[in-house]
């Protein structure tokens, strides 16, 4: 099978080169093809230019360069339709740069499950640096009325968040994820998106993600596809991975407060996509 590593970079060039380190020491023995696609999402300093001299020549690493910073969905899809059109993928991971893999049969395992359930798109065990897990997720879906008041919390909290005190208690919150990993597999549930696992099923019917978000609720959009468009999220806890968290996004902006009131707005718009997403579905039933 051809499996393709997606990593999507932005000035963080220590992290990425771990991230495609690690993918190269787990797939040392793998009977598939494996090639590593890096799309650096127009990093403002020299990181392009460090990843292009360190992996120059290398035949399964292709560097591919955004003038501009695209955000998450448009920058991952460029590598994915690189990906899908000229490496012939089979399957392609969706990696945020920050994370590492460490499972010596992660290829292997990715197909056998495969084989069996015949998902569309796969999420391992994510395991935070401090211990946390963020697959799978608890909130499966949006209603209308939800996201109304969702995004009114939000622009409260944007406002809020010119306080310091209140970024710093928003962005230590870790209630959202688990503390043990969840054992065995979860279907039909919200994956986390620093980790995706696309399958020839998925890669035959999309280019890629909703294109329409910068950053942010790209996983609930995936899901909206997945109970629209009929294939199968799920999670198994029979792959794991590490997730530093959030190295890209520190890079984006200086201050707790800056990123929290960034991230607020981003979640705003991303939530008005999702609104109108669902409104065409419910037409088209």
């Amino acid at each position: 099978m051809n499996i393709v590593y997606l990593i999507l970079h932005y000035m963080a060039g220590a992290d990425t080169v771990e991230c495609i380190e690690s993918i190269l020491k787990a797939s040392e023995d793998t009977v598939h093809n494996i090639k590593i696609v890096v799309v650096d999402n127009g990093s403002p300093n020299d990181s392009y230019g460090f990843l292009q001299e360190k992996y120059n020549g290398n035949e399964n690493i292709v560097l591919l360069h955004n003038e501009d910073n695209l955000g998450f969905a448009k920058g991952n899809n460029l590598g994915f339709e690189y990906a899908k059109n000229n490496l012939n993928a089979d399957f392609i991971v969706m990696l945020n740069n920050d994370t590492i893999i460490s499972q010596q049969d992660f290829n292997e395992v990715l197909v056998r499950k495969y084989e069996e359930e015949s998902y569309g798109v796969l999420g391992p065990d994510i395991v935070t640096a401090d211990g946390y897990h963020q697959n799978p997720g608890s909130k499966q879906g949006w209603e209308l009325s939800e996201l109304q008041i969702y995004r009114l919390k939000k622009r409260i909290q944007k406002v809020l968040c010119l306080s310091s005190k209140y970024a710093n208690k928003k962005a230590n919150s870790r209630g959202e994820y688990r503390k043990t990993t969840l054992m065995g597999d979860v279907k039909n549930t919200i994956l986390h998106g620093a980790c995706l696992i696309f399958s020839p099923i998925y890669i035959q019917m999309f280019d890629g993600i909703c294109k329409d978000t910068f950053l942010y609720m790209e996983e609930d959009i995936l899901k909206l596809y997945s109970d629209h468009y009929g294939f199968l999220m799920m999670y198994s806890s029979d792959l794991s991975i590490l997730h530093k968290e959030d190295v890209a996004t520190d890079m984006i902006v200086e201050t707790t407060s800056a990123k929290m009131r960034q991230k607020y707005e981003y979640i705003i718009q991303s939530s008005k996509v999702y609104t109108r997403l669902k409104k065409e579905f419910k037409r088209q039933h």
